[in-house]
C-alpha cells in the first residue's frame, strides 16, 4: 500500500508500519479496531496502535469523482488535525493529534481516545436523572465558551461530538471546525446545534438554563444576546430535523 505522511505526529511510523502490511484500509480497519461510526464518506474506530488508545477516522475518497474526492478527504483529514493542534494549543480540551496519513482509499487521522462518553449517550442512559446533569450542563458551556474565546467554531455542536471525562467535556470530531470571530453566525449555529439536541432528546428547561447561563457567565455575554442570535439558526435547523426525523422533543427557546 501506498502511504504518505500528510501530518507527523507521536503514532505516524507506528500506523505507517501496521497499514504497510495490509492492501485494504477498510478491512485492516474493521480486523483491527472497534466500530464507533460508519457514514456515506468516513469511518471511525476505536484501536490500540503503538501500545496507545485512539480514534482512527478514514475519510474516503473512492468515487467516480475520484480527484475530487482525494482532495475533499485530504482537506478534511489535513484539517482535522490541525485545528486539533490549535484548540490544544488554546486551552480547549480536545483529542491529541496523532497522525494523519494518506492512503490509497482516502486519507487516515489519528487522535487520542477520550475516556468517557458523549453527552447523547450519557442522557439516554441515565433516565431517571441520577447523574448531575446541572454541572454537565455548565462543563459542556465551559468548553463551547473556550472553543468560542479561542475565535473558531465547531461546526457540527451536537450532543455526540461532546465527550464528558472527568470534570471536563471534550469536543471531539473536529474536521469542520473552521475560524470564527466571537458573537458571529458560526458560532451562533454551534449553540444551535446544542440546542436541537437537548430538544430532541427533551432536556429539561432547567437543565438547559444552566447551560445558557454558563455560556454566558464565560463569554461575557447576556442571555438575550445570545438566544437573539440563535433563534434563526435553530429554526432552520428544527425543520430540517423535523423534515428527516419528524417532530422530537419539546422547544426550549421561543418557549
Amino acid at each position: 500500500m501506498s502511504i504518505q505522511t500528510l501530518r507527523d505526529g507521536p503514532l505516524c511510523e507506528a500506523l505507517g508500519g501496521e497499514l504497510a502490511g495490509s492492501d485494504n484500509t477498510l478491512a485492516w480497519l474493521r480486523d483491527r479496531g472497534q466500530l464507533l461510526k460508519r457514514e456515506p464518506r468516513s469511518v471511525v474506530v476505536l484501536a490500540e496502535i503503538g501500545g496507545q488508545a485512539c480514534y482512527l477516522k478514514l475519510f474516503l475518497s473512492n468515487s467516480r469523482w475520484q480527484g475530487l474526492w482525494v482532495r475533499f478527504s485530504v482537506g478534511r483529514a489535513v484539517r482535522g488535525f490541525d485545528s486539533a493542534r490549535q484548540l490544544r494549543d488554546a486551552g480547549v480540551p480536545v483529542p491529541e493529534p496523532l497522525g494523519c496519513l494518506r492512503v490509497s482509499e482516502g486519507a487516515l487521522l489519528a487522535t487520542s481516545a477520550v475516556a468517557g462518553a458523549d453527552l447523547k449517550s450519557l442522557w439516554t442512559g441515565d433516565p431517571g436523572h441520577a447523574m448531575d446533569w446541572f454541572s454537565i450542563m455548565q462543563r459542556s458551556a465551559q468548553s463551547v465558551a473556550a472553543l468560542h474565546r479561542a475565535g473558531f467554531a465547531h461546526g457540527d455542536c451536537k450532543w455526540a461530538n461532546l465527550v464528558l471525562e472527568g470534570d471536563h467535556c471534550v469536543l471531539v470530531d473536529l474536521d469542520g471546525v473552521t475560524r470564527a470571530s466571537p458573537a458571529s453566525k458560526r458560532q451562533a449555529a454551534d449553540i444551535a446545534r446544542f440546542t436541537l439536541s437537548a430538544e430532541a432528546l427533551s432536556l429539561p428547561v432547567e437543565y438547559f438554563d444552566a447551560f445558557i447561563e454558563t455560556y454566558c457567565l464565560e463569554t461575557g455575554r447576556s442571555w438575550s444576546e445570545v438566544t437573539e442570535a440563535v433563534i434563526t439558526p435553530l429554526i432552520s435547523l428544527r425543520k430540517r430535523h423535523a423534515r428527516k426525523y419528524g417532530r422530537r422533543g419539546h422547544e426550549l427557546l421561543g418557549r
